[in-house]
């Protein structure tokens, strides 16, 4: 009865308000809703009317629905005239943005506008918890509280949360404070006289959250952001760092999104005190299109010394960089035809002399083989300009014109591609033996390949067909002697040695069609090998009876091997083994890089290389992370040469990651320094803090 009751009383209020009092009964429903208000519903145990006072009053497991918003509560009086609710004790009030409770509720239905004593709002989108012995609910997106405090941590006892006296949340933009404490459980240890904090469901304009940190490198610091939102493709972060060994640091980073760019940029300069000078870096990049479907990209980098790296970089690829590279290019491409051309410019950061070589601009040019008419012939053409520019040194220009013209053909399942060659080199140099000069040369090449491929059956539960192919080919490479002494020599292209050559190589596809019970068939490549060797013609003795010492006709076979067995594995293999004897003896590998790894898409893995080059380096390194400790994620990077016997690098990360925390500890050791890096994050807020310096240091 208490069920049919509820629902006769909800569908009777509804009924009323929505359609008005019934004819003759005005004065008993004169507390019904004004034209053009919002329809309300109520739910409740019992409803009752004062029709005199023109309320309502709704008793047990009320439920009051007004668009959006629901208010739920043991007990609610409502003014339908005036649209104002008043709920005694225990209320909570739900709309899109979260949930707000509390005690002794009074709202306006109609304008959204209320308070409430000992109020809690929960912010599901950001997992943000907003209390305050008072809340004012200025509308919808705006509260305001006397004694508040936020955090993004569950429970009664919030590992860390923010009190302040008065505090103003936005849905939307931020929730800022004033005389604000930070607290961790229930201890103050930090006071700020004001802070603010994203409370946003999109991008806005503001200050970003400060940072704070110290290292023995830069001293005590604290980073300051804006962030200006410029329109919905751009938006811009201005940065102004305080380093008391280094100095003051501006910055700006621009990101863009347009129809047919998009990129990012970055300005950062550091002004110099006591002996340090000032340090900066630019950085730019961009892929996009102009117009007549021309590719523009961007990609510079460009540090004021070494220095700077070794101050900001924390990173093993960050750190020991010794040079920097910037490129801006264009290309435009056809059915069958493509012009590019690049300026490239190199800074040696070991050696910044004005000796270093740039290319400003290269400009290349590449028309695909095309078909001559009704002919078996195929035209192709290369073309390549250099110009050659060095503050110090022989500069120039140098012009290379490769056109080729090829007769493939097939003969079974034999393919045979024969192409002859001319290149030709136009140098003009200033500083060289002749201020202009030029070389042409013949290229003959052929190629011989073939494929064959067999389907097998396993039966499996998963894979139910594997396919082998083999592949074999042999290439002819001859190339005839030229005199090249007297051309300018800028790169290893102007001198160009005889060639006489056979290469030859097999490789092997395994490829297996996977069939999972719930979804459409895949293919992967789970195997791939190739083996391949040169076979130098010109050093082959010519008689077998008496050969030639030092004559090396066969090169390094080389063995590369690809293995993916699973989506969670991979083993990689390329080496090359020197064929040649030496006292009686193989001299073994010449060059070797073997690289493994497992992961379990649940944060634990593995990763393993070695990488050998005779007589120049061999060095081992590993890596290995686990989230088996969880809360505390582990990384381990370790690198060894071992020519030397000396440990590169040793790099311990840790992180303890609790459900609204995380805190960092990195612990370096590379040759003459070990260093440590602690940082902590508050969850929503992002890093708020960095502490660094050295533990050991050689000089």
């Amino acid at each position: 009865m208490r069920g049919l009751s509820r629902h006769l009383a909800t569908l009777c209020v509804v009924l009323l308000l929505v359609f008005g009092p019934g004819q003759g009964r005005a004065e008993q429903f004169a507390a019904g809703p004004r034209p053009g208000q919002t329809p309300v519903e109520i739910e409740a145990d019992s409803l009752s009317s004062d029709r005199r006072a023109g309320t309502y009053l709704a008793r047990g497991n009320v439920r009051i629905r007004h668009g959006d918003l629901t208010l739920l509560a043991d007990e609610i009086e409502w003014h339908p005239q005036s649209g104002e609710a008043r709920a005694p004790g225990r209320v909570s009030l739900v709309d899109a943005e979260g949930t707000l409770s509390g005690e002794d509720l009074v709202i306006n239905l109609e304008t959204g506008q209320g308070h409430l004593a000992q109020g809690r709002f929960f912010l599901a989108e950001h997992n943000l918890y907003v209390t305050g012995e008072g809340i004012e609910r200025i509308s919808t997106n705006q509260y305001r509280l006397a004694r508040g405090t936020f955090t993004t941590c569950d429970g009664e006892r919030p590992d860390w949360s923010f009190s302040a006296r008065d505090l103003k949340v936005d849905l939307g933009s931020f929730a800022r404070g004033r005389h604000a404490r930070f607290h961790l459980k229930d201890v103050p240890v930090l006071y700020v006289p004001y802070f603010f904090y994203p409370a946003k469901t999109e991008r806005e304009s503001g200050f970003l959250m400060p940072r704070y940190g110290y290292s023995d490198r830069r001293g005590w610091e604290v980073s300051l952001a804006y962030y200006q939102v410029i329109a919905t493709n751009q938006d811009a972060t201005l940065y102004l760092d305080y380093l008391t060994e280094l100095g003051l640091g501006k910055g700006a980073e621009y990101r863009y999104v347009f129809e047919a760019h998009e990129g990012e940029a970055l300005v950062y300069h550091i002004s110099g005190s006591g002996d340090q000078g000032d340090a900066y870096a630019i950085e730019w990049r961009n892929d996009g299109q102009l117009a007549g479907a021309t590719r523009f990209g961007a990609d510079i980098e460009y540090v004021s010394d070494r220095d700077y790296w070794q101050t900001f970089g924390e990173a093993a690829g960050e750190y020991n960089r010794d040079k920097t590279e910037s490129k801006l290019f264009l290309s435009r491409s056809w059915e069958q035809q493509t012009l590019g051309g690049q300026l490239k410019y190199l800074k040696n950061l070991d050696d910044p002399s004005d000796a270093t070589l740039q290319r400003l601009p290269q400009v290349r040019y590449s028309l695909v083989p095309v078909e001559l008419g009704e002919s078996p012939l195929y035209f192709g053409f290369d073309g390549t300009y250099d110009h050659f520019w060095r503050r110090e040194g022989t500069k120039g220009q140098r012009l290379t014109l490769r056109p080729t013209l090829a007769a493939p053909f097939r003969v079974g399942v034999l393919e045979v591609a024969p192409e002859l060659a001319y290149r030709q080199r136009f140098y003009s140099a200033s500083g060289a033996e002749d201020d202009f000069s030029q070389k042409g040369m013949a290229e003959f090449t052929t190629r011989l390949s073939s494929s064959f491929a067999r389907v097998y059956s396993p039966q499996g539960q998963r894979v139910r067909r594997i396919q082998h192919v083999v592949g074999p080919d042999v290439v002819y490479f001859y190339t005839p002697p030229t005199v090249q002494g007297r051309l300018p020599s800028f790169d290893a292209e102007d001198r160009i040695g005889p060639l006489h050559r056979l290469s030859y190589g097999l490789i092997n596809r395994l490829t297996a069609r996977i069939e999972p019970a719930d979804g459409p068939a895949r293919y992967r490549e789970f195997l791939y090998f190739r083996l391949s060797q040169d076979y130098d013609i010109r050093e082959s003795p010519p008689d077998p009876l008496n050969p030639r010492d030092n004559l090396r006709p066969f090169s390094d076979l080389r063995a590369e091997l690809l293995v993916r067995p699973t989506r969670w594995g991979y083993l990689d293999f390329d080496g090359r083994y020197d064929l040649q004897t030496r006292d009686g003896k193989r001299t073994g590998f010449a060059t070797l890089s073997l690289d493994a790894g497992v992961d379990d898409d649940r944060g634990n893995g593995a990763v393993l290389g070695y990488h050998y080059l005779r007589e120049d380096l061999e060095y081992f390194q590993a890596r290995v992370y686990t989230a088996l400790l969880h809360p505390v994620h582990a990384q381990l990077q370790y690198r060894h040469d071992l020519l030397t016997s000396t440990t590169l690098e040793t790099v311990l990360d840790l992180e303890y990651r609790s459900q609204c925390w995380s805190l960092f500890l990195t612990l370096s050791d590379r040759p003459g320094e070990t260093r440590y890096l602690v940082s902590f994050a508050l969850t929503g807020v992002g890093r708020v803090g960095k502490f660094g310096g050295s533990l050991d240091r050689t000089d």
